[in-house]
């Protein structure tokens, strides 16, 4: 199903000419890479009636499910998007703009001024995001997946609460036999109850037994630029068809007599990888999940991996 997604600047100096915004194309970028349709974008003074009347129109007139907005969420006098939201939303929507506070708090403790909102009006979810365009990138892409949950429960659209996409395929399997180095696809694996995959240097008796990375992420990342090998990341399995991210911890998946059991989300990012180096960030903190073995078996390229 095809979201629409219009995007509103608030910045007294872009409106102006004086500046060039960066924020809202990295908006429509990200957007853009998670199946959204860009059909609005304007850039508009810090005025509080203007922004209002701005996402009131969008909303009332149905031209966008998710309304995503930058600037205007800080201390400045004239900053008023959050004042601008709430004018406009019929119900408030809390825990948006608190996860994102929370997450940012990982790299920084100014995370904690941001006084950013989200509502709904109609139909249109509308979510203030910071105005630099690092973080609106660490922000947006942190909570991206789980609004096209929240918009499908909005429109009716929902089936239910899981990820959309119940199975998918792998296409490596991929190991080190070394930690620290890039893993090498080598097709086929025994994966060890309790264990890991044989052979494999993050083996072991703890949480993080195996490492699963979706290949439409890395596809994307290698969209922008990188130039990146099956196992650079360090995962086991990369996988067509299934966003991790969107899957909560304890979620089970079944290949074959494989059963894996989803352990952590995410993990710290190595700013000394070389990955890091070249592109300045990395997919695998963000995208990245893992998962310990229930019950052993053999994997290859070309099974099926099924959320059960």
């Amino acid at each position: 199903m095809e979201r629409r997604v219009a995007v509103i600047v608030s910045s007294d100096s872009g409106y102006e000419g004086k500046r060039e915004d960066q924020s809202g194309p990295e908006i429509c970028r990200i957007a853009e890479e998670h199946g959204y349709r860009v059909v609005s974008f304007v850039i508009l003074p810090d005025d509080q009636e203007k922004l209002t009347a701005e996402m009131e129109r969008i909303a009332d007139e149905r031209l966008a499910d998710l309304i995503l907005t930058t600037g205007g969420t800080g201390f400045s006098p004239r900053d008023c998007m959050p004042e601008a939201t709430l004018a406009a939303v019929e119900r408030e929507v809390p825990g948006i703009p608190e996860a994102m506070r929370a997450h940012s708090l990982q790299f920084t403790k100014r995370a904690m001024l941001s006084r950013s909102a989200a509502g709904i009006r109609k139909q249109t979810l509308i979510v203030n995001l910071p105005g630099s365009p690092k973080a609106v990138r660490e922000c947006l892409e942190y909570v991206i997946t789980e609004l096209a949950h929240g918009l499908d429960v909005l429109t009716g659209n929902a089936s239910n609460c899981g990820a959309p996409a119940v199975s998918g395929k792998v296409l490596a399997v991929c190991i080190s036999e070394k930690r620290g180095t890039p893993k090498k696809n080598i097709h086929e694996a025994r994966l060890i109850e309790n264990f890991g995959i044989e052979n494999d240097a993050h083996a072991g008796e703890w949480h993080r037994q195996v490492s699963l990375l979706s290949y439409e992420k890395i596809e994307a990342f290698r969209a922008r630029g990188a130039a990146v090998e099956e196992g650079a990341f360090g995962e086991n399995l990369i996988v067509s068809g299934i966003d991790f991210r969107r899957l909560p911890e304890g979620t089970r998946f079944r290949c074959g007599e494989v059963v894996l059991e989803l352990t952590q989300i995410g993990k710290e990012c190595h700013s000394g990888c070389e990955i890091f180096k070249q592109m300045g960030e990395c997919i695998m903190p963000k995208e990245g999940v893992f998962a310990r073995v229930l019950h052993g078996g053999t994997i290859r390229e070309g099974d099926e991996l099924t959320v059960i």
